[in-house]
């Protein structure tokens, strides 16, 4: 999937302009026709925003009243709010306008997504969006993605837990909400540093979905905060399972 990052300030007409110009690039390279899709939080901001006078009156009018509007490139743009997008898109490519963190995470829970254009409300918006999938910046170098987990004992034990775990459901389950809670109660009790952002943008990566991971995330920041190392004498075959992470 393509996904760019325009640093520059959304009242700025440039963010508009280059987020379209980037979308319509990711469609050129598609073999079947692709719809762009305008995310933002709600219709307010794009009825009397800078985004009104970007995009123009009449044609943001017309978005806002749920018309497509046909681009030159033969593409249409839709407008979405998060309330309205739904989890499931068709060969779509999004700009995400006005983005922050909560959009990016609501973006990256959607399926039938073949590009992200992402402009955000204020500098530093995207900066864990980027690093999670390093993404393209315009005008930088390219960066890798970041390495989440640093300690290689944890990302093995977490790579096993999601092998494990269906990521559309997270730790719904109680059975894989046990897993996880046995593995992180393991992981805290042999000294490992927990960070739950990290864990929960790993599992975002893992294809889980924003809220699921949320969920890991709570659990992590929970055996984090345990005041004192949890016992694991009644916690199934530990060393073994311990084991196999540290090879």
């Amino acid at each position: 999937m393509y996904r760019i990052l325009i640093p520059i300030d959304s009242q700025d007409p440039d963010s508009w302009q280059y987020a379209l110009a980037y979308a319509q690039k990711i469609g050129e390279q598609q073999n079947n026709p692709t719809d762009i899709v305008l995310l933002v939080h709600t219709k307010r901001q794009i009825d009397g925003t800078s985004l009104t006078g970007h995009i123009g009156r009449q044609q943001a009018k017309a978005l806002s009243g749920g018309k497509s509007l046909q681009l030159q490139s033969g593409a249409r743009l839709n407008l979405k709010t998060l309330n309205t997008m739904g989890q499931m898109l068709n060969n779509a490519i999004i700009i995400a306008f006005f983005a922050d963190a909560k959009m990016l995470d609501a973006v990256d829970s959607l399926s039938g997504v073949v590009g992200v254009v992402a402009v955000p409300d204020l500098p530093g918006d995207a900066d864990q969006w980027v690093g999670r999938w390093g993404a393209i910046v315009h005008g930088a170098e390219h960066q890798p993605a970041k390495r989440l987990i640093d300690d290689q004992i944890v990302e093995n034990a977490l790579s096993r837990l999601f092998s494990m775990v269906n990521p559309t459901t997270g730790i719904g389950h109680p059975r894989d909400k046990q897993m996880a809670d046995e593995t992180l109660r393991i992981l805290r009790a042999k000294g490992h540093a927990l960070d739950p952002e990290a864990i929960r943008s790993r599992a975002i990566q893992q294809g889980w979905r924003a809220d699921q991971a949320s969920e890991l995330g709570k659990l992590v920041q929970k055996i984090k905060s345990l005041k004192s190392k949890p016992k694991l004498s009644g916690t199934h075959n530990w060393e073994g399972r311990y084991q196999s992470w540290s090879e």
